[in-house]
């Protein structure tokens, strides 16, 4: 294996290379005609319906019981919030 003369870092491999130093271009969008967009969404509908469908995980609800028990059990004041 050879190494990055710049880093020391093992190098990679040349199709890696040669990508980093393609040029970078805008987002690529794909447009989908209207009908494909249908089909689509109607497949994702009937996926998610069934999804709907079944039943909790028992480990699920206890898990969001817990969370339930730890708002209780912490007032809201003395929530600390995330730093952003």
């Amino acid at each position: 294996m050879t190494q990055d003369p710049n880093s020391g870092a093992p190098a990679a491999p040349e199709d890696v290379q040669q990508s980093r130093a393609a040029p970078v271009r805008g987002p690529r969008r794909c447009r989908l005609d209207p009908a494909a967009r249908a089909r689509i969404g109607r497949g994702l509908r009937i996926l998610y319906a069934e999804a709907l469908t079944q039943p909790v995980p028992e480990r699920l609800e206890r898990l969001v019981a817990r969370l339930g028990e730890a708002d209780l059990a912490c007032p809201a004041e003395q929530v600390e919030e995330p730093s952003r």
